[in-house]
């Protein structure tokens, strides 16, 4: 009988809070009646509302579950179909009142370099790379290894790759340099071609700017120099000379008013 009543009353401890249930044993049996003492046990979890609900809601929850006719049916059951009434549920002061008070049974000792603290209304054992966000100096990914404690991942890219312990030291990468002296690359041979159009520019003026001047030199040794013609301004005026221009007059004989004597006899 005692295994059987044991059985039962376990099945419906259970039902009032399967999540933190853990076992009822019968203390005392009286002889010669179904007196029974019995002792459930009840479990905390590692949450702020299921400690909240073991010290304030499963003493009127499990009371109502014995005291249901077809549970106490069954139980009557279980000893020979013999008359059972609950007398009385008793509950111990509680030992945790909020989650604070689980603090000295959480343990991260087996974790290298995580702590223990409070998230989402339960304990956790957290690494170094949520308590310490700037680990990597943010410029890297900070992972937490359980044996060796945090790690960081350092980023590269073609441009800038960072290294060391915790991401603090930099370098330029093969990129840079192949987009610094492609860039000076470029404006030097934007350079030379500026220098070879402004020399190739100079040096065309030049060659047409003597043929101008050779040309013109020509047509003023051919049509203003006076000297060589063989034309003479004898003082008439010319109507195509021009008054701001004056025959040269070296060659022009002069004449006297004296009167000549002419020897006509032979």
């Amino acid at each position: 009988m005692k295994i059987i009543s044991l059985v039962e009353l376990q099945a419906l401890c259970k039902e009032a809070d399967p999540q933190s249930f853990e076992k009822v044993q019968i203390i005392k049996l009286s002889n010669g009646s179904v007196v029974a003492a019995s002792v459930a046990e009840y479990s905390y979890l590692n949450n702020e509302t299921q400690i909240q609900f073991v010290n304030t809601e499963l003493e009127r929850v499990l009371t109502d579950i014995l005291n249901k006719t077809s549970n106490l049916n069954k139980i009557s059951q279980a000893f020979g179909n013999s008359s059972v009434k609950l007398n009385e549920i008793t509950f111990l002061p509680p030992e945790i009142n909020n989650i604070t008070d689980l603090q000295p049974y959480v343990n991260c000792t087996g974790f290298a370099n995580y702590t223990a603290e409070i998230s989402n209304g339960q304990w956790q054992c957290v690494g170094h790379c949520k308590t310490d966000p700037n680990y990597c100096n943010q410029h890297g990914q900070c992972l937490n290894e359980i044996h060796k404690g945090p790690i960081c991942r350092c980023f590269e890219s073609s441009l800038l790759q960072f290294y060391g312990p915790q991401c603090e030291f930099s370098r330029r990468g093969p990129g840079f340099y192949g987009a610094l002296f492609g860039s000076l690359a470029g404006v030097l041979l934007l350079l030379i071609v500026i220098v070879i159009a402004v020399f190739a520019k100079r040096k065309y003026t030049g060659i047409w700017s003597y043929t101008f001047n050779r040309r013109l030199s020509v047509l003023e040794d051919d049509f203003f120099d006076f000297s060589d013609s063989a034309y003479y301004n004898l003082g008439m005026k010319d109507p195509y000379l021009s008054e701001a221009y004056r025959p040269h007059l070296g060659k022009v004989p002069v004449t006297t008013n004296d009167p000549e004597v002419w020897d006509i006899n032979p």
